[in-house]
């Protein structure tokens, strides 16, 4: 007799059969919805005078003030972040606009610079031809 025998071997356990929330999960709920032929409402609980809906993996409040608060809330959310995209395109126009000027300012001095040093030139060159 073997000294350990298999009776502690763990049993098999059986496969799974596929749900139809992973066919959800990978391809959406539409796509679901249409080949399983599924009309998937949103879920809503009420309790009291206080409701709320399941919508995109939240629980957002339908009724009451909360719900008109929620509603402001995402209003002012998008608002924030269109203004925010707003900001960020001033800033790089902006930066763009004073990198042009910075350019426009070095070529202005170099042909001034320009101007001087021929102005110099001409100058000396007039100098020497006097004393001739």
């Amino acid at each position: 007799m073997p000294l350990f025998s298999s009776k502690f071997t763990p049993k098999t356990i059986p496969v799974r059969r596929q749900d139809t929330s992973v066919l959800k999960n990978e391809l959406g709920s539409d796509y679901a919805s249409k080949e399983l032929s599924l009309e998937i409402a949103p879920l809503k609980i009420k309790l009291g005078d206080f409701e709320v809906s399941f919508e995109d993996g939240q629980w957002i409040p339908a009724s009451g003030k909360a719900g008109i608060a929620h509603k402001e809330n995402i209003r002012l959310k998008d608002e924030l972040e269109k203004l925010e995209e707003e900001n960020n395109m001033l800033r790089l126009k902006f930066e763009i606009l004073l990198d042009m000027m910075t350019d426009k300012t070095v070529e202005a001095e170099q042909q001034a610079e320009i101007q001087r040093a021929q102005s110099l030139g001409n100058i000396k060159q007039k100098s020497k031809k006097q004393k001739w």
